[in-house]
């Protein structure tokens, strides 16, 4: 149950990703169209732009991290004997969860000074787009826990065939 809620929500946040950056794209677009051809520049589209890259960043990242999908070098990775590559990878899962604890903390923080704050062009409260950051930070957390329990339930248990292939 809870492996299928994990991935239902790393589905979710893939296809709310893909929508986000199709809408910054668009409006990045329209933004040229008006300045360039129209000669009348749309108000707060660069603002909305730079916000929706920040969602778009934080919840891709987390969906990354949900799918194992961000980068590694695999060329030493591949070499090390199987209780270093586990050893390795613990250590990266670990590094991410430390990191996305920093933005959970640090984010809550930072978005509840500025929420008074309003953006130039669009006047909304600059705190909503910090808000990213702490929503990302739990995503990554809740999807670093899981694999780290996953990266020790196999360590534990010799015979689980998640054991047998490489994490």
């Amino acid at each position: 149950m809870y492996e299928k809620t994990l991935t239902l929500l790393t589905r979710t946040l893939t296809a709310l990703s893909a929508v986000l950056f199709l809408i910054m794209t668009t409006l990045v677009c329209l933004q040229v169209f008006y300045r360039y051809v129209l000669n009348a520049p749309l108000t707060g589209s660069e603002e909305a732009a730079r916000a929706l890259l920040i969602y778009v960043v934080l919840l891709g990242a987390a969906s990354g991290v949900g799918n194992r999908s961000h980068l590694t070098i695999g060329y030493f990775y591949e070499r090390f004997p199987v209780i270093l590559r586990k050893a390795a990878t613990l250590l990266y899962f670990i590094s991410i969860l430390s990191i996305a604890l920093l933005f959970v903390i640090q984010g809550w923080d930072l978005a509840q000074r500025t929420m008074m704050q309003t953006t130039p062009a669009l006047r909304i409260p600059k705190g909503l787009i910090v808000y990213a950051f702490p929503i990302g930070g739990a995503l990554m957390c809740i999807y670093s826990v899981s694999l780290i329990k996953e990266i020790l339930g196999a360590s534990n248990n010799p015979h689980s065939a998640q054991n047998k292939k490489s994490l």
